[in-house]
């Protein structure tokens, strides 16, 4: 009986007059009324079941309006080009800003015929490679948005990656720059600091 409900339903559902079925005046859900109530259990069950074990990964957002910016969720951005290790310069809302990576520091790119610091070089080369490679960037703002320079403060991730951790943890970034309440991942990226020290990797090689 369910079975016969269940196919009766869909094949409603999936007729291709459906907009007629939305005209000004018509009671849309009258044709489910000979569902009954065992037919009407079964569609809420399934309802339910999509509700709680359907797909809960973590949201991306994407918004058109660059005033709407909210803590902790994650915004899809295009590379536009590379700066240094810690700043990248990413299309958001089809406009290219500045956004510096938060709580680390990587070593000066050197400019005007200035040579770079050591491991410079390394580490705005493994940014490049890590985000040439992603599928999809996103961005992460922590409780405060912009900086005194007007750069976007974010966690930037390739895929599924933290960028900021990573360099961290290969020794290319040290964590610099703590300021609450832009802290929300401190304690993660202290922690790869310590590893890489404890490795020897990178700035902590020598």
């Amino acid at each position: 009986m369910y079975n016969n409900l269940n196919d009766s339903f869909k094949d409603d559902f999936m007729k291709s007059n459906n907009e007629q079925f939305y005209k000004n005046g018509r009671r849309p859900f009258r044709k489910y009324q000979r569902l009954g109530l065992p037919g009407l259990i079964v569609v809420l069950g399934i309802m339910l079941l999509v509700y709680f074990f359907g797909d809960n990964n973590e949201e991306v957002v994407h918004t058109n309006d660059r005033n709407v910016i909210n803590s902790f969720e994650k915004y899809e951005v295009e590379l536009d080009r590379h700066t240094d290790g810690d700043t990248t310069q990413f299309l958001f809302n089809g406009e290219s800003h500045s956004f510096r990576y938060l709580i680390i520091n990587t070593p000066e790119i050197g400019r005007n015929g200035e040579k770079s610091e050591p491991y410079a070089e390394e580490a705005l080369e493994r940014v490049e490679e890590v985000l040439d490679n992603a599928e999809h960037i996103y961005v992460e703002f922590d409780n405060e948005i912009t900086d005194n320079y007007d750069r976007f403060l974010v966690y930037v991730y390739a895929d599924d990656v933290m960028v900021n951790e990573l360099l961290v943890r290969e020794g290319l970034a040290t964590v610099r720059y703590i300021h609450p309440p832009n802290d929300t991942y401190v304690d993660i990226l202290k922690k790869a600091e310590k590893e890489a020290k404890v490795e020897k990797r990178g700035l902590w090689s020598e």
